[in-house]
């Protein structure tokens, strides 16, 4: 390893560690609102929906679809408070003058993104468990495959938090973003059913869903957590996942540096 790649890392480590002070201050304020939020819907969901005649498999497969969309909504107010940054006081304009590639910095801030989440969100299969009790089968969890979708599907978020902050134009139109992208993308990416039953439902309709990057993460997650048969191929959805993560990665990282350019 040379000497300005060590440098390069070195100052990485030093700006990861400052945004961990930061966040180490908020963060159980974030898991406390997960905490509440999944018991509320989960209550809901496993011990109401269940009376109107709905399937009992609902609760474990809301817990494990938790684990993705709290990321997606997570995008929503990490692309606020950058693009609010960029209007207001324009704090990343220092870190963009260090003497490291702008690129490298942009993929800094995706990892951030990406912990800050996995922190809040670790907690939810636990609690899940905890509130379903026998109703939550986990014989077929892997933990291998559980670690390896659960950190792709932070860093795809991270990327695509990136991507969007660097096609929103100003903060006036961040809730266009979540309700012509990110609901939609969420909605219709097998939020709140597996992707076999949108088969059964209409094969064509069902192929659609797979061009959505968030089937791939709730598919895949579900399969680590629930196992293999009633899923998609859970290495097939790591393969999307990583391509999609790579596409909104380059494209998002490629916006920002044209919009800083004024740095």
């Amino acid at each position: 390893m040379n000497k300005k790649l060590k440098s390069y890392l070195k100052l990485l480590l030093q700006l990861l560690k400052t945004d961990f002070i930061i966040l180490k201050k908020n963060i159980f304020n974030s898991i406390i609102n997960i905490f509440i939020s999944i018991s509320l819907l989960l209550f809901v969901f496993a011990y109401i929906y269940p009376q109107l005649g709905m399937t009992k498999f609902f609760g474990p497969l809301f817990v494990v679809s938790a684990m993705v969309s709290f990321c997606i909504f997570e995008i929503w107010a990490t692309t606020a408070d950058f693009i609010s940054d960029l209007e207001g006081n324009k704090t990343i304009s220092y870190p963009l003058t260090l003497p490291i590639p702008s690129w490298l910095y942009f993929v800094k801030l995706a990892i951030y993104y990406a912990c800050k989440t996995m922190i809040s969100t670790a907690i939810i299969i636990p609690l899940g468990k905890l509130l379903l009790l026998n109703r939550m089968d986990l014989s077929h969890f892997s933990p291998i495959k559980f670690l390896i979708i659960f950190v792709n599907i932070n860093i795809f978020a991270g990327f695509l938090s990136l991507f969007i902050s660097g096609v929103t134009k100003n903060i006036s139109n961040i809730r266009r973003v979540w309700t012509r992208f990110l609901f939609p993308l969420w909605f219709l990416g097998c939020a709140d059913f597996p992707w076999k039953i949108a088969y059964k439902f209409s094969p064509k309709f069902s192929y659609i869903l797979l061009i959505n990057p968030i089937t791939s993460a709730m598919e895949g997650i579900r399969t680590a957590v629930l196992g293999q048969s009633r899923f998609i191929n859970f290495w097939l959805c790591f393969l999307i996942l990583s391509i999609f993560t790579f596409i909104f990665g380059f494209l998002g990282i490629k916006k920002l540096k044209k919009r800083l350019d004024f740095v």
